[in-house]
């Protein structure tokens, strides 16, 4: 009972406290003592012939429940229930008890509608207090408008319009406020809009009985209501005009800017009797504001990445006045030093610089400002823990949007580079001194053979300077018959990407020219691109005068091996002789006897001279044959027929071929098979393979002897001859090493005519090979390079 008692007194101060305020002030004030008092979770009210909705939620239902979502459910509640009263009504999935009364009794003004989740609400004493506070607020409300009802101040005119001139002066009136290019209106004292002008209702689109009273809010952007409210209620209770910015929707349904402006019209006594105020479009301002203020936050996101960028790069930045001076330096540099920025600014940077360079430091700044746009030099500058180093300085003048002249630039550690710079130099030194000092002449080039580098000791030995044989000057060292050769190599080589010896003679600086071997070794990418040639010259004077001496050597024992070859074959060789020339003895006489008187017969006679003839000359070839093999001159290589070769050796050979049973074949045509090679010892070649085949046929069956001579022009440029006997074979562990000097697989033999013969083709550039034949006996085979135009 005596809380009961505290609450009517206290509903009854209440209603002193709204003196002087508008009515929207008085039900909030109302609500929110509603739901303290009685522990509501909601209360609300809405005043006669509006539709806009009071309305506070308590804390617990504010959690679970927007008070947006909950008109819906009120104006459905108040729909049904016409005669207010109570009733439960679902929200969320809850129950609440909702009780409704009217605004006073008489007249009501509006409806108090409340609503909460204790079960049994309302009590009858909480009927009671929700009475007293609807009748309290009635009562305020009322009297606010009885006071909007009181008589407007008196006209000061001093001639006031009667009849027409009245009815004019109301008609112009009407037209100025329905025609101006703005959204006037009017309302009472306690806030309440009494008036609009046409162009407002044209841009909401409503009619006035729409938004007269506090249907206005209807107008407004729902986010906007708090705001607009609030400084609604300051302005009614200070009376103090201010402007208010908010959006209203158009007919629409698109929101736009506007400011609302208002002004009071007061009674003698200082009343307000009336508020005015037009509506102003500020769309188009709102959107070039909020531009403006998106440049400038982009403007101050710039200016701080900007900021950030220049701190965070990891150079010394900074800019200086056109006097020199430092005005700016970024954090970087501060850190470096380790002091704050403002220690460094003005002339502070000199502290920091090596004392030694300072001086020709600031001489160089000085010059700088005064007569360029650039400034590039180095100097050393002192880290934070007193070491000194080294930074490349980079400035540039610039003038800025307003004019102004200043420098820019960075200070680059290079401490780092300059340690390996260093250190490459002096590696670079050492290297040279080690190139220059070895005995080797060394050389590099670019990929494509432009040669870039020259050893000490190859210039020495040249006579040259780096000048006259960079690029492809070095051609001049080289003997003028080598050039071509060793310019072709060098092509090869580099289109191969893989190294290859090449002799050719070099001059000396006193004019003689020596036998080097140029060797080169590319540096290739990850790509297996060459990225450098590198290379050096081998002087090889002494090993090649010591090969000419051995080849002298090895033609002399060919000889030798010929004449010896010659001497095991004179039986052959005299029977082969001797046939032709029994045979000249022979037709000779017979040729006689036909010119004899008693028996002439010329037609015999000459037949007979023609056999002398014929045997003759077949007596000479074989005599030649001889010749060719038993002399003894300097090896010449010059096109030649070897098939005319063969055959020659086989006539030579042919009288040992009966004797000992030996069927050879030699079947070819008559197109010959031109090479470029010596013939004489190409045929000690084919003499020492024939009579190796044939004594490796000693111990053959004389049917199954039978020696088989073929040649053929491969397309890789060589000529190939092949010598294949029946005989026995060649062990397979002797195949690698026959050909070796000193080895022999003949009981006696002295193991050189095999060796010989490789000797003399690897002369020729060709190359001679052995292998066993199927099903017995072997194959010996060489080639030598075909002539030029050889396979056309």
């Amino acid at each position: 009972m005596r809380q009961s008692d505290d609450d009517f007194e206290h509903l009854v101060r209440l209603a002193s406290t709204w003196r002087g305020r508008d009515p929207t002030a008085i039900v909030e004030s109302m609500l929110e003592t509603l739901i303290d008092m009685l522990g509501l979770d909601f209360a609300a009210l809405r005043f006669s012939h509006t539709i806009h909705l009071f309305l506070r939620t308590g804390n617990a239902l504010s959690t679970t429940q927007p008070a947006g979502d909950l008109v819906p459910s009120i104006d459905a509640w108040l729909a049904a229930h016409p005669q207010l009263g109570s009733a439960s009504m679902v929200v969320g999935g809850e129950v609440l008890g909702v009780a409704a009364v009217p605004l006073g009794e008489i007249a009501s003004m509006g409806s108090l509608v409340v609503g909460s989740r204790r079960a049994g609400f309302p009590l009858r004493s909480e009927w009671l207090r929700l009475k007293v506070s609807a009748m309290q607020a009635g009562l305020a409300c009322r009297e606010i408008r009885e006071l909007n009802d009181l008589r407007p101040p008196a006209d000061t005119r001093m001639e006031k319009p009667t009849g027409a001139a009245l009815a004019e002066s109301e008609w112009r009136l009407n037209l100025i406020i329905n025609t101006i290019p703005a959204m006037a209106w009017s309302a009472t004292p306690d806030g309440m809009l009494d008036f609009c002008n046409q162009h407002f209702l044209d841009f909401v689109g409503l009619s006035s009985s729409e938004i007269l009273g506090l249907g206005f809010y209807r107008i407004f952007h729902p986010d906007d209501m708090p705001h607009l409210l609030a400084a609604w209620q300051e302005i009614m209770a200070s009376k103090r005009v201010r402007e208010i910015d908010g959006r209203i929707r158009r007919a629409d349904g698109e929101y736009r800017w506007f400011t609302l402006r208002q002004n009071p019209l007061r009674d003698p006594s200082g009343k307000v009797a009336k508020w005015y105020g037009v509506v102003l479009d500020i769309e188009d301002r709102k959107r070039a504001e909020e531009a403006l203020k998106e440049a400038r936050s982009a403007l101050v996101a710039s200016e701080q990445n900007l900021r950030l960028i220049v701190d965070s790069l990891p150079v010394l930045a900074w800019v200086a006045r056109p006097d020199g001076t430092a005005e700016f330096v970024n954090r970087r540099w501060a850190e470096y030093a380790g002091v704050e920025a403002e220690q460094i600014l003005e002339w502070g940077f000199l502290n920091f610089y090596h004392p030694d360079d300072v001086a020709g430091m600031v001489e160089t700044w000085k010059d700088a400002l005064e007569t360029r746009d650039r400034m590039d030099l180095k100097g050393r500058i002192r880290r934070f823990d007193g070491e000194y180093r080294w930074f490349y300085f980079s400035g540039r003048k610039i003038t800025d949007a307003n004019g102004v002249v200043r420098w820019v630039g960075a200070n680059v550690d290079f401490e780092d580079l300059q340690r390996a710079e260093d250190a490459l130099k002096a590696s670079e030194q050492r290297l040279k001194l080690i190139i220059d000092t070895i005995p080797v002449m060394a050389w590099s080039s670019e990929p494509d053979g432009y040669v870039d580098f020259f050893s000490k000791n190859l210039l020495d030995f040249c006579g040259l300077r780096y000048e006259d044989v960079v690029g492809e000057g070095y051609s001049r060292m080289f003997h003028p018959e080598d050039l071509d050769y060793m310019l072709r190599r060098w092509e090869r080589v580099r289109s191969i990407k893989r190294g290859e010896e090449i002799d050719a003679r070099v001059r000396r600086s006193d004019g003689e020219y020596r036998w080097f071997t140029f060797r080169q070794s590319p540096l290739l990418d990850a790509n297996g691109d060459v990225v450098k040639w590198y290379g050096a010259l081998i002087d090889i004077e002494d090993r090649k005068r010591a090969e000419d001496e051995l080849r002298q050597s090895q033609n002399e024992l060919a000889r030798v091996a010929r004449m010896t070859t010659l001497g095991e074959l004179a039986v052959s060789i005299a029977h082969e002789v001797n046939q032709p020339l029994m045979a000249i003895v022979t037709d000779a006489g017979t040729c006689m006897r036909w010119l004899d008187e008693a028996q002439f017969d010329a037609t015999r006679a000459r037949q007979a001279a023609e056999r002398v003839v014929r045997e003759g000359h077949r007596a000479g070839e074989i005599v030649a044959g001889i010749r060719a093999l038993a002399r003894k001159a300097p090896a010449r290589m010059a096109p030649m027929d070897l098939h005319q070769a063969i055959r020659d050796v086989l006539l030579v050979l042919n009288g040992e071929f009966r004797r000992r049973g030996v069927d050879a074949g030699f079947d070819v045509g008559q197109q010959p098979l031109t090479v470029l090679g010596d013939r004489t010892q190409l045929q000690q070649v084919l003499l020492n393979l024939l009579m190796n085949s044939v004594e490796a046929m000693a111990d053959t069956e004389q049917a199954g002897k039978r020696l088989t001579i073929c040649s053929t022009a491969r397309e890789d440029g060589f000529g190939e001859v092949s010598v294949i006997d029946t005989g026995t074979g060649v062990e397979r562990n002797d195949l690698d090493r026959i050909f070796d000097a000193f080895f022999s697989t003949k009981p006696g033999g002295i193991g050189m005519g095999l060796s010989i013969c490789r000797s003399i083709v690897e002369a020729h550039g060709g190359t001679v090979s052995a292998r066993n034949d199927v099903p017995r006996g072997s194959i010996f085979s060489f080639t030598v390079p075909l002539a030029v135009g050889a396979m056309e």
